[in-house]
C-alpha cells in the first residue's frame, strides 16, 4: 500500500481540520470537533459525493493483502476516511459478512465507526507499524525483509471499557516468496543431465528473482541425511530437491526426521508427528516423478521452479513407516507384491535405459512370476470412509480444506487408550471380581492372499498413469487409502492394470477392496512345510541317543522306587567315589595309544563330494521357493526389504511448493502395448 511517510516505520493519522478549495473544513474525527463544523462537513460530503465517485481510482491507494489466510483487495480512501476490504475469492465473498464481522469489524461499534458501514475508519487508528523479519539476532527492528503492516486501532469492550485491537495484513506476493533456498541435486537422475539443466535453466531463474541458492550434489545414499543434521533452518526459506522420486524420498525422510528431533518427538511410542518448519520444493528430472505429478499436475522442470519462486504452498499428508528394529522412515506411497517385483526387476534391467520399465513389467507378469502373497493386515479404519465418492483431488479441494485439524489430537487419545487397555493385562485365575469391560477395539484384521497391497497418501500420477494409481486419493484429508488386490486370474489383473491409463476407475472390480485407514500393521505369512533332505541326520547316532535315553530313564526309576534307605545311601556313596576317581583321572593325563588310522577310499571321497553338491542345490532351491512366496516393499520407488512394517498417516505436517492439479485438466488415454 502506498504511503507518503516512508522514513519512519511508525505512522500516525492526523485528526486536525483541513480546508478544501472552497474553504470548507473537512474533518477526520467527528468526536473531536464542535457541531457547526460537523454540519459543514456533512454539506461538503453531499456536494462532493459525485466527484469522489468519479475520482475514486485516482485519489485512493489499493493493494492486495492476506488477512488470516484469506486474500483481500484493500483500498485506502482518504476522501471517505476509511479502509475498505473486498474478498478476492468466491468462497471468501460468501464468508465476507461473517469474516469481516469477526475480524475487520468489532462485535461492538468503535468510537468513530458506524456499525452499518463496512471497513475501518481512519479516525479509529492510532498507528501503523511495518513488521519486518530480522536477518540476524542482532539486527535492528527497522531492517530486514518486510512482512506486512500491523494496524493498531481503538475499540470498545463494553460501554465504559476501551481496548486495543491489532490487525496484521500480510502481502501474499512479496512476503511469502523465499529469499534463500537449499537445493539438493541428484546429477544422475533420469537422463543423467542434472548438472547442465541446473546451470542452464534453473539457476538463471533464481538469480533473476533475487533468490540465493545453496546447491549440494548428492554423492551417496546417506549424504542428504548427514547434511540435514547440520543444516540451520533459520537461514533458508525452502528446502528443495532436484531429481526423481528416490531423491524426493531421501530429502523427505531427512527433513521429517530432523523436524522430529528438533521438537523431541518419538514416533516409536505412538506420538503424533511435528510439522516441518520449512516447505519442500520439488524440481522433477526423474523418469516417473509420481510425487511431483500428483502435486503439480505435470513433471515440468520450469513449473517446479516457478512454484518455489512464487511461494505456492500445498499442505500434504505424510506417512511414517516403522520397522521391527524401531527405525522410522517417511514416505508417500507404499506397495507390496506385484509393484515390489516390478521394482526388483527394474534394478536388474538398468542397461535397457527407458525400456527397462516395460521389460520389468513383462517379467513380473509372466506365468512363473505372477502370483499372490499371503499377508496379515491390521488397520484402524478412518471416520470418514466416503464409500462411493469418486471426487478427484484438485486445486481448492473442499474435502482437503474441510478436513479436521484435530486429527493429531484424536490419534494421541487413541494411542493413550491402546497403551492403557486393560484387556491387554494378564489376570490370575483366582480373581473373584467380575469387571464389565468394553470388548470393542479400533483395530480390524484381514488375512488372505493378495496380488498387490497399496497404501496411498497421494494419487501417484505419472505418464503411464495420468490420473494416478489411486485416482480418488486426496492430498490432505488425514487418511490413507488401503487398496487390497485379491487373488484373481491373470486376465482380470491385466484389465486392472490397463485402467491406470484411461479414465475408468481401476479399483472398480469385485476382487479389489479400498479402505480409508489411519494406521496399518503389515505382517507377511512366511512359507512353511518345505520338504527337503536333512543331510546332518545319522541313523546310528539317532539310535544310540535313543537307547541311552531309555537306559537313563530306567536307572532314575530304579532309584526312585527303591525304598531301602541304606541301599540308596550306599548308591549315593558309590556315585561320589566314582566322581572323585573320575576327577583324579582327569587330573592325570592318560597315555594315548597310537595305531594305524583309517583312510577313506577314493569312492567314499567322491560320494561325499557329490552329497555336498546335492546339498547346495537343495539349499538354493529352498531359498528360491521362499523368495517366490515373499515380495519386497516399493516405497516411493525405493526398495525396502524389511517386510514387517507399521504405517501411520500424519495430517498436513508438510508444505510442498505446489498448487495441486487444476480442475480443468484434460487427460488422454495411454495405451500400453506391452499389456496386450
Amino acid at each position: 500500500m502506498e504511503n507518503h511517510h516512508t522514513k519512519d516505520p511508525i505512522y500516525t493519522f492526523d485528526a486536525s481540520v483541513d480546508d478544501d478549495d472552497d474553504g470548507i473544513p473537512t474533518l477526520n474525527d467527528d468526536s473531536l470537533n464542535p457541531s457547526p463544523v460537523i454540519e459543514k462537513a456533512t454539506i461538503f460530503e453531499e456536494k462532493t459525493r459525485t466527484r469522489i465517485a468519479t475520482d475514486f481510482s485516482k485519489e485512493d491507494a489499493k493493494a492486495v493483502f492476506t488477512i488470516d489466510g484469506e486474500g483481500f483487495d484493500v483500498i485506502l480512501s482518504e476522501n471517505k476516511g476509511k479502509i475498505y476490504f473486498s474478498p478476492m475469492s468466491v468462497s471468501g465473498r460468501r464468508k465476507s459478512a461473517r469474516k469481516l464481522s469477526g475480524l475487520l469489524r468489532s462485535r461492538r461499534p468503535s468510537m468513530t465507526e458506524s456499525s452499518s458501514d463496512d471497513g475501518i475508519a481512519l479516525s479509529s487508528l492510532f498507528g501503523v507499524h511495518v513488521k519486518r523479519r530480522p536477518t540476524t539476532s542482532t539486527s535492528r527492528s527497522d531492517t530486514g525483509l518486510c512482512q506486512g503492516l500491523v494496524l493498531s486501532m481503538l475499540e470498545r469492550k463494553n460501554e465504559n471499557v476501551l481496548r486495543e485491537k491489532t490487525l496484521f495484513m500480510e502481502h501474499p506476493s512479496t512476503f511469502k516468496r523465499p529469499r534463500a533456498v537449499k537445493l539438493f541435486l541428484q546429477p544422475y537422475a533420469g537422463a543423467k543431465n542434472g548438472r547442465s539443466l541446473y546451470q542452464k535453466n534453473v539457476l538463471p531463474l533464481f538469480q533473476h528473482a533475487g533468490i540465493t541458492v545453496d546447491m549440494s550434489e548428492i554423492v551417496h545414499n546417506e549424504y542428504v541425511k548427514q547434511a540435514m543434521t547440520h543444516l540451520d533452518f533459520e537461514e533458508y526459506d525452502c528446502i528443495a530437491c532436484m531429481g526423481g522420486d528416490g531423491t524426493v524420498n531421501q530429502v523427505l525422510d531427512a527433513l521429517m526426521s530432523r523436524s522430529q528431533k528438533e521438537k523431541g518427538v518419538d514416533l516409536k511410542v505412538g506420538n503424533s508427528a511435528a510439522a516441518s518448519p520449512v516447505p519442500l520444493g520439488i524440481i522433477p528430472i526423474g523418469r516417473t516423478n509420481h510425487v511431483a505429478f500428483s502435486l503439480m499436475g505435470a513433471n515440468d522442470i520450469m513449473t517446479g521452479v516457478l512454484h518455489i519462486m512464487y511461494g505456492h504452498f500445498q499442505p500434504v499428508d505424510v506417512c511414517s513407516i516403522i520397522t521391527p528394529e524401531k527405525i522410522c522412515r517417511w514416505g508417500f506411497n507404499s506397495q507390496y507384491g506385484f509393484a515390489g517385483q516390478v521394482l526388483t526387476y527394474l534394478h536388474r534391467y538398468k542397461a535397457l535405459g527407458s525400456k527397462r520399465v516395460d521389460a520389468a513389467t513383462i517379467k513380473a507378469l509372466t506365468k512363473a512370476k505372477l502370483r499372490s502373497y499371503e499377508c496379515e493386515i491390521e488397520y484402524i479404519p478412518a471416520d470418514n470412509q466416503r464409500k462411493g465418492d469418486q471426487t478427484p483431488c484438485t486445486t481448492g479441494c473442499g474435502i482437503c480444506m474441510g478436513a479436521s485439524k484435530n486429527d493429531n489430537i484424536t490419534d494421541c487419545i487413541t494411542d493413550m487408550v491402546q497403551e492403557l487397555d486393560p484387556l491387554n493385562q494378564s489376570f490370575t485365575s483366582n480373581t473373584s471380581s467380575v469387571i464389565d469391560l468394553p470388548q470393542d477395539t479400533p483395530w480390524r484384521t484381514v488375512k488372505g492372499k493378495y496380488m498387490n497391497v497399496g497404501l496411498f497418501t497421494i494419487p501417484g500420477r505419472s505418464e503411464m498413469s495420468p490420473q494416478g494409481l489411486c485416482k480418488y486419493t486426496h492430498l490432505s484429508d488425514g487418511t490413507l487409502d488401503l487398496v487390497l488386490v485379491k487373488e484373481t486370474e491373470k486376465k482380470e489383473f491385466v484389465r486392472h492394470l490397463k485402467r491406470h491409463g484411461n479414465s475408468k476407475n481401476q479399483n472398480d472390480f469385485p476382487f479389489i477392496e479400498v479402505i480409508k485407514v489411519k494406521e496399518v500393521r503389515f505382517r507377511p505369512r512366511y512359507p512353511t512345510g518345505w520338504n527337503y533332505n536333512d543331510h546332518d541326520f545319522s541313523e546310528i547316532k539317532y539310535q544310540m541317543e535313543r537307547e541311552g535315553s531309555k537306559a537313563q530313564n530306567q536307572e532314575s526309576m530304579e532309584v526312585i522306587n527303591d525304598l531301602d534307605r541304606a541301599n540308596s545311601i550306599s548308591t549315593l556313596d558309590i556315585s561320589d567315589d566314582d566322581d572323585e576317581n573320575s576327577d583324579d583321572e582327569q587330573k592325570e593325563p592318560k597315555p594315548q595309544m597310537l595305531g594305524p588310522q583309517y583312510r577313506k577310499t577314493f569312492t567314499e571321497i567322491e560320494v561325499e563330494r557329490r552329497r555336498k553338491i546335492a546339498r547346495k542345490k537343495e539349499e538354493k532351491m529352498k531359498a528360491r521357493e521362499e523368495s517366490k512366496m515373499l515380495s519386497v516393499w516399493n516405497i516411493d520407488n525405493q526398495q525396502v526389504k524389511s517386510l514387517e512394517l507399521d504405517f501411520k498417516v500424519h495430517h498436513g505436517v508438510l508444505a510442498i511448493c505446489a498448487c495441486g492439479v487444476s480442475p480443468l485438466s484434460e487427460y488422454e488415454d495411454v495405451r500400453t502395448s506391452w499389456l496386450s
